[in-house]
């Protein structure tokens, strides 16, 4: 055989070589990634990760690991711990979450578990700036987003940013009693944990979940929660108050809406009781 068909055939049977090699690779990844599901579900986190790396690395193009590998990490933290393995196991986790939502970024599970990393973590900018530079950019009227970016804001102690994307949240859905009542919660929170904020700004505070918490019961009049936390808010002012007069003002006004909260608690669970209590006495079709 001349020469160069021999260099043709040698490197024709290269080539099917390889490509027997490669497909016997992706034979045996699609195997280790079974038994890293199988070690996932039993909650051996360890077993599970040697499993999806060693897949991984016989099919690097099994880009869809790094959630697994994400999650196997996570599993492997302790959440709260500062000890420098767990810290590594947390870093390891959000780096391979990030990587897997930068490629499949319609998976809304892993961007849960990538933000619950960043929250156990308190790594509370980090989360923001995914929530900004990710989520919102996707889809600038996510009000599910703007709802965590808001807690995120709250959690760090930003009240203002906080209320902020509360507001732009009630921009996207309109008049939604919930979100005035979340601020009127946050108000209170902030007041009642923090009694040394300057008395200015915890007033304002005050002022703002007052004002909050009664447009929530204009827009829904049987909002005995919201009712509940203005009373809670009144017994803010009438701590803040000098003025022994206002102070009993505020006091006794807190009390009425208190009892206005318990009078429509009460309601709402007859009324509750009363509509339980006919479906059950209603006849099923047919009978």
């Amino acid at each position: 055989m001349p020469r160069h068909r021999q260099r043709a055939a040698a490197a024709a049977f290269l080539l099917l070589a390889v490509a027997a090699l490669a497909g016997c690779d992706k034979i045996k990844s699609k195997q280790a990634i079974k038994r890293g599901n199988e070690f996932l579900k039993a909650a051996q986190y360890q077993a599970a990760l040697a499993e999806y790396e060693e897949a991984l690395r016989l099919d690097p193009k099994e880009t869809k690991l790094h959630k697994h590998i994400g999650i196997a990490y996570m599993g492997m933290y302790q959440p709260g711990s500062k000890h420098p393995k767990d810290l590594e196991y947390a870093q390891k986790a959000i780096d391979n979450l990030k990587q897997y939502a930068q490629g499949y970024p319609e998976d809304t599970k892993a961007l849960e578990y990538l933000v619950s990393m960043y929250l156990n973590t308190e790594r509370y900018d980090d989360a923001i700036t995914f929530y900004q530079n990710e989520l919102l950019k996707r889809n600038p009227k996510d009000a599910k987003a703007m709802q965590s970016l808001a807690m995120l804001y709250f959690k760090k102690g930003d009240f203002d940013n906080g209320v902020l994307w509360l507001k732009k949240r009630l921009e996207v859905e309109g008049n939604n009693p919930e979100v005035y009542y979340l601020i009127g919660v946050q108000a209170w929170d902030r007041s009642y944990n923090y009694p040394n904020l300057d008395p200015a700004l915890r007033a304002k505070i005050v002022d703002e979940g007052l004002q909050s918490l009664n447009k929530a019961v204009e827009l829904k009049p049987d909002y005995f929660e919201a009712v509940s936390y203005i009373n809670l808010l009144y017994r803010e002012k009438a701590k803040m108050e000098t003025d022994p007069a206002k102070k009993q003002e505020y006091t006794d006004t807190a009390n009425k809406y208190l009892q206005q909260a318990l009078e429509m608690r009460k309601a709402a669970q007859e009324k509750a009781k009363a509509a339980e209590a006919s479906g059950k006495a209603t006849p099923e079709p047919g009978k």
